[in-house]
């Protein structure tokens, strides 16, 4: 767990629960993701971290480097929140598969690309959200997907317009894409709001109520 910070309200047992929950849906996600590109997409460890978005995973290593965003919300504005992000060539890559053309790793992202990934990303979203629906015994009705395109910040930073949008949200799960290679294909980041986060607990038997019905049983005092 080197590299992770916890909150206060939220323990190692807590975190653990929802790196569990982003490896289910980042499964089914990266064999919908198999099946556009052709070609095998494993993922990397997930990880959780509790605190504002703020550095973009460590694979987006060049400031000003272009990356695109596919944007979901979930059941609502104020709810859960899925971000796909994807450097340029792979973007260009996955855009030029779907249109059947030969893939020029030097141009830039223009209009098809962003339809490319509007379809891509419904699909990959969709399946990332089944199992964890299923799971937490929950509906989960995503929007239709929106893509931006934009620069990596200084110091690795995510865009503003993603800082100011998903600052009430401080627990954020990663999980990255990888060729058979270990090559870096991109990365989905799922946001649950309180709620989410509660019932992931419950079911996974470490919310603070059954955590502390079990030390009672065994005569343990103390916080989680």
């Amino acid at each position: 767990m080197s590299g992770e910070t916890y909150t206060a309200d939220i323990d190692e047992l807590q975190v653990d629960a929802l790196k569990e929950l982003g490896n289910v849906g980042a499964s089914w996600a990266s064999t919908a993701l198999s099946k556009f590109a052709q070609k095998d997409m494993l993922i990397d460890v997930t990880q959780c971290h509790t605190a504002p978005l703020g550095k973009m995973p460590r694979w987006f290593e060049r400031p000003g480097e272009t990356v695109a965003i596919i944007t979901i919300d979930i059941n609502g504005a104020d709810k859960d929140h899925i971000l796909m992000l994807f450097p340029k060539n792979i973007t260009t890559w996955l855009s030029d598969l779907l249109f059947g053309r030969a893939h020029d790793p030097a141009r830039g992202i223009v209009d098809d690309d962003r339809d490319a990934l509007v379809e891509m990303g419904d699909m990959c979203i969709r399946e990332y959200l089944n199992p964890i629906s299923r799971f937490l015994g929950t509906d989960m009705m995503p929007t239709p997907p929106t893509v931006q395109v934009d620069l990596v910040g200084q110091d690795q930073s995510f865009p503003d317009w993603v800082l100011k949008t998903h600052v009430d949200h401080n627990v954020w799960i990663e999980t990255n894409f990888v060729d058979p290679t270990k090559a870096f294909q991109g990365t989905i980041i799922f946001m649950p709001e309180k709620d989410t986060q509660e019932l992931t607990f419950k079911k996974f038997g470490v919310d603070t109520e059954t955590q502390m019905a079990m030390f009672a049983k065994f005569g343990v005092s103390g916080a989680c």
